[in-house]
């Protein structure tokens, strides 16, 4: 496996290089989004320095990760000690002051960490471990059957964590990678059918059970109705976008970021991108999130062992799917849920959290070449 991989000696040293470039792109952005407002605090660099700081602490995590190897993450006691730790995490969360009107942080001296973004990979390893044990036992994957309910169960427990934050957007993306995981496994469809179809009865039945996510779908469907206040994020975003043009107002020159357009360095960073980048930077973006996404499939179809394959698959739905559903967001395409752009959009836990995401799938890459050399070796050993 380990052969040369477009313009690359491998696919390992593909999956680097576009991350680099990403990051790259996310760092000059990041500061053009977040520059009036950090000047207003006193110090325009700081979440440049930040977003560097983070690139760097998630880069020895992706290291250390890769090196611990996905096999021993995914190891029964381990993987349970990790998850009761992150469910005490998301407890505690609570107990810190909300912001906007929600408790999603732990607070510490210097920085502050969100745990529900670790309970994303933490659910794909939770898959990854029993789903592909069943796989491995030539065991058909039901819902209700072995290791299934317990991941359910396990599954539910988070989503109501994450839920009662209150963050029904994080909570959605959580059950969603669990059925993605599950369809990766060979649910049947019948199965398929009843649990996409009660996810969908769950989800409208939630947001129509508050009056604010009711106007986050009609603001979504329309939000010119109330451009001045429910409408003007999504709006202000729309603008942002459309006055990028083709080639955009040139890096550093957008308005949006001028107290215009809310959480302009965060969830709507893509959109201040778009207004200094245009339509030509916009779509090299996109390419370069397919072009990774390709990569992560090619390492996931050609993983060897059923716990490597759904765990190439899982962190392939985390990175690639919430960067679409970002784009889409800020867009007007998606309600605003308040997802990452992955390594585009300013945010030390989903950034550090990618990062060990890619290195437990270069983990996987490494155990397919490992194998392959083996059986080359095996193959040349002369006959005794």
């Amino acid at each position: 496996m380990d052969k040369s991989f477009w313009i690359f000696r491998n696919p390992k040293q593909a999956i680097f290089c576009i991350m680099i470039l990403l990051m790259i792109i996310g760092c000059i952005n990041v500061f053009s989004a977040s520059y009036i407002m950090a000047k207003d605090s006193g110090n325009p660099y700081s979440y440049l320095i930040r977003y560097i700081i983070f690139g760097l602490f998630g880069y020895l995590a992706m290291k250390l990760t890769r090196k611990i190897g996905y096999k021993r993450f995914l190891q029964p006691n381990l993987l349970f000690g990790i998850y009761i730790t992150v469910a005490i995490s998301l407890m505690l969360v609570l107990l810190f002051p909300a912001v906007k009107g929600a408790h999603r942080w732990i607070f510490l001296p210097g920085m502050s960490i969100q745990p529900s973004e670790i309970a994303k990979l933490v659910v794909i390893m939770l898959c990854a471990s029993s789903l592909g044990s069943m796989l491995k036992k030539k065991d058909q994957v039901r819902l209700y059957k072995g290791r299934s309910g317990k991941i359910l169960a396990l599954t539910f427990i988070y989503c109501f964590l994450v839920y009662i934050e209150p963050d029904l957007g994080t909570a959605a993306i959580i059950m969603g990678l669990m059925l993605g995981m599950f369809i990766i496994a060979g649910l049947p469809k019948n199965e398929i059918i009843g649990m996409l179809g009660l996810a969908a009865a769950g989800a409208i039945a939630l947001t129509m059970s508050t009056p604010y996510r009711r106007e986050r779908v009609m603001v979504m469907l329309d939000p010119w109705r109330d451009p001045l206040d429910k409408g003007y994020q999504i709006v202000q975003s729309q603008t942002a976008i459309g006055s990028g043009g083709w080639i955009g107002t040139t890096w550093g020159h957008g308005i949006g970021k001028f107290f215009y357009l809310p959480e302009a360095h965060t969830d709507f960073a893509f959109s201040i991108f778009a207004q200094e980048n245009g339509f030509i930077g916009v779509l090299f973006v996109f390419i370069i999130f397919l072009a990774l996404g390709y990569i992560f499939m090619h390492v996931t179809m050609n993983a060897k062992d059923e716990q490597g394959f759904l765990l190439a698959a899982g962190v392939t739905f985390l990175i690639i799917g919430q960067s679409i559903a970002n784009m889409a967001m800020v867009c007007g395409l998606l309600p605003v849920i308040g997802v990452p752009l992955v390594f585009i959009s300013y945010g030390g836990s989903s950034m550090v959290i990618s990062m060990m995401a890619i290195g437990l799938l270069l983990s996987v890459y490494d155990e397919d070449v490992k194998a392959d050399k083996q059986k080359e070796l095996q193959q040349v050993q002369p006959e005794t």
